[in-house]
């Protein structure tokens, strides 16, 4: 019998084991997203280097980590996509379409990036930089002839970013990459929760080996110059108190950890659900600072690096697309440097830029795939849903390149989507820390911990808006309305600013709709009830919903009853395991001892009767 029940215990064990680790690689290939790999360095050499690299850190300790851990909260108690879990204030489910409409835009030219990284990559193993495309002249040295290239940004819009109405050829290759770009994101997320979380594992391999070569090469370097050095000591500390450094670092907390998209709340109730929400994001936001302070420190060391040791000036940048402002960096180093192994690195770092994008993309695709399905009335099938969402994107990533310059992508990153989120986020807080409650907050959060809530979380949540609301307004008052090497035009500014007003009046128009639908007779009336927690708001899964109801018919008396920790909680797994194991192994020794009595005792009885 023990033989029979100890491979019980060891596989369970196993599963457990694995399930543990695989959200482990998720939660960390997570961090590595675009928006921390290459959107980060590439802002960080725009608005102000050290200051802006020190604010991002603190807002990311003060706005992320608190978000993260609400989010991923309501997503435990909701279990279901970004939309129903405004289950719990139905007045502002506008808010879920507009975090649903903010991920859409962001895979619309995130996979731009992803085929100019591509471009590249393939052009720099057909031959030395500057292309043969971007080449200016021939000069004669004392090696022979070199070519001397045109500036990065001027060969990418004279070639890859070409509008097509000049210069079908480079469009169509384009277009040529990102139909195979999304052929690859489609494959990542085809099979629903497994298909993603089998990604997110197989691209963390890739990408922690192209880091830590990055990472390695950026010492060595820095051991030749004091690029880094002069990164700390040259930093302009009079930024630090500028609105700009501020506003920005706030936007690029939203892209770097990618909270306040919906993302989170998608994944808590699937990937997320049987873990502790507390230390799920203490410990994604401690990677994510780790791989965003990484690949600065990574790109400074590069291009700092090779810039003094090529001499070239980057200082001179007017008229340049700031989106596109590292990777053609990188490029001028490459061409203008006499180094053979800078065009190993070059490659490496593209590559990077490939593989982030590749994470950011699985994982938007599946919060969006699984919000969509679950909205839709007709139950489209996950893979139906799936090529619909990639041919769209495709489409509309293709028609971005009609207008030239990026000037679509600089719309969509500068003015629309960092600001829905931003506004988003001010209204969800407060929303549910006003409406839905501080208590039942408080509540619901010590019934998944299965312990007291600290109320430094409580300080923080209501802070949060506070602080969100005047960093939004500082920087509205005070920045100038103008881009970072050029002044953008009019319609720039139109349909940005538009699409946001618009966006905040459909989140209440949105409330409106559900509270006229609501019962009463008066519109106080209509209105209380639309802010009320829907009656299917909470767990799904019935076991969760049962103890959840427990919990709450106890805490309405004052009581707070730990035991009735949410089932598939870690402690909670883990105690049942322990309880399991001590039961068996009681039942096994009762059976030996019961044996060796009854044996015992039809001995004696013998003997006695002899």
């Amino acid at each position: 019998m023990v033989g029979s029940v100890a491979p019980i215990f060891h596989t369970k064990s196993c599963q457990t084991w694995w399930q543990h680790v695989s959200t482990v690689l998720c939660t960390a290939c997570m961090a590595a997203g675009m928006g921390n790999i290459y959107r980060l360095p590439q802002t960080t050499l725009i608005r102000g280097g050290l200051p802006f690299v020190v604010a991002h850190t603190v807002l990311t300790l003060l706005v992320g980590l608190p978000l993260l851990f609400l989010e991923l909260g309501v997503g435990q108690m909701a279990q279901e996509g970004v939309v129903k879990a405004w289950r719990a204030v139905p007045f502002f489910k506008g808010i879920g379409y507009v975090k649903l409409l903010a991920g859409c835009l962001l895979s619309i030219y995130y996979p731009l990036y992803m085929g100019l990284s591509t471009f590249y990559v393939i052009w720099l193993l057909k031959g030395p930089a500057p292309f043969q495309e971007c080449s200016a002249r021939v000069k004669m040295t004392e090696n022979g002839y070199s070519s001397v290239g045109k500036k990065g940004q001027d060969c990418l819009k004279e070639t890859f970013i070409k509008p097509p109405l000049e210069d079908p050829y480079w469009f169509g290759i384009f277009t040529g990459f990102l139909f195979v770009i999304w052929i690859i994101i489609t494959i990542l997320s085809i099979r629903k929760t497994k298909s993603y979380i089998r990604s997110l594992i197989i691209l963390f391999f890739p990408m922690i080996f192209v880091n830590f070569n990055l990472f390695v090469k950026s010492i060595i370097l820095e051991q030749d110059t004091d690029s880094l050095g002069t990164f700390f000591t040259s930093a302009e500390w009079s930024k630090f108190t500028s609105s700009e450094v501020w506003y920005y670092a706030c936007i690029q907390v939203f892209f770097s950890t990618n909270v306040g998209f919906g993302q989170f709340v998608t994944n808590a109730g699937i990937i997320y659900n049987k873990v502790n929400p507390c230390w799920t994001a203490v410990g994604y936001i401690t990677i994510n600072l780790l791989f965003g302070l990484g690949s600065v420190l990574i790109s400074q060391s590069l291009t700092g690096t090779l810039t003094n040791q090529t001499s070239l000036n980057i200082t001179s940048r007017n008229g340049d697309i700031a989106e596109l402002y590292l990777t053609s960096l990188i490029y001028d180093i490459t061409s203008s440097s006499r180094n053979s192994e800078i065009k190993a690195w070059a490659i490496m770092f593209f590559l990077l830029i490939l593989l982030s994008g590749f994470i950011s993309m699985a994982t938007i695709t599946y919060a969006l795939l699984k919000t969509l399905t679950i909205e839709s009335r007709r139950r489209l099938k996950w893979w139906h849903m799936s090529i619909i969402l990639s041919f769209a994107g495709c489409v509309l990533g293709s028609c971005v390149l009609f207008q030239p310059h990026f000037d679509v992508v600089h719309l969509l990153d500068h003015y629309i989507v960092g600001n829905l989120i931003l506004i988003c986020t001010v209204i969800e807080v407060l929303a549910l820390i006003t409406f839905y409650g501080i208590d039942r907050i408080r509540s619901d959060f010590e019934f998944m911990l299965g312990h007291i809530l600290s109320k430094l979380w409580l300080i923080l949540w209501w802070l949060l808006p506070i602080l969100l609301t005047f960093i939004f307004a500082w920087g509205m008052i005070t920045l100038p309305m103008e881009r970072i090497f050029k002044d953008d035009q009019a319609w720039m500014y139109g349909i940005g600013w538009g699409v946001v007003l618009s966006a905040t009046i459909f989140i209440f128009a949105v409330g409106g709709w559900i509270m006229m639908r609501q019962e009463g007779y008066t519109v106080r009336d209509k209105f209380s009830e639309s802010v009320k927690p829907s009656q299917n708001w909470g767990p799904t899964d019935p076991m969760s919903r049962h103890n959840w109801v427990q919990w709450n018919t106890k805490a309405k008396q004052g009581e707070r009853d730990f035991t009735l920790k949410r089932k598939g909680t870690k402690d909670y797994t883990r105690s049942i395991k322990k309880s399991k194991k001590m039961a068996a192994l009681s039942d096994l020794s009762n059976t030996a001892v019961d044996g060796m009595y009854k044996d015992n005792h039809k001995q004696s009885i013998r003997t006695n009767g002899r």
